[in-house]
């Protein structure tokens, strides 16, 4: 969106210079000094989204991060012979995990909660997973 406006105006001010080819030397100096400034206003915008692009990567990155600490807590708790992998949801949000679902014991709680908390990336964990009565 920036760069665009700053490709029109170097048109408009290319525009300008050859409209003005001809115009005194004090003309053609404001010309160059008008390009010369909406040259650094360029550089200025390619910088802008280039720091914006980084920001865009990285927020991927976090993304890619609380999946991976997902699939790894999922793979944990499927190893585990004593959890029912499948009765137990995980949500991870910023390394913030949540842990839901229903189980048969304290224990399997108990032990679902100390293997993710054992998953690198993991910030916190909320366990949210009840045990049938």
């Amino acid at each position: 969106m920036q760069f665009t406006r700053m490709i029109m105006i170097v048109g408009a001010v290319t525009l300008g210079s050859l409209a003005l080819a001809g115009c005194s030397e004090e003309d053609s100096q404001r010309v160059q000094d008008t390009t010369n400034d909406a040259a650094e206003q360029i550089q200025e915008a390619g910088k802008a989204a280039a720091e914006y692009a980084r920001g865009s990567a990285e927020k991927a990155g976090d993304y890619m991060s609380d999946a991976a600490i997902t699939a790894r807590i999922k793979t944990a708790l499927a190893e585990a012979e004593q959890v029912s992998a499948l009765d137990i949801n995980v949500e991870t949000i910023n390394g913030n995990v949540v842990l839901s679902g229903v189980v048969m014991s304290d224990a399997e709680r108990d032990l679902a909660e100390q293997l993710a908390e054992g998953i690198k990336g993991v910030e916190s964990i909320s366990n949210d997973i009840e045990v049938r009565n």
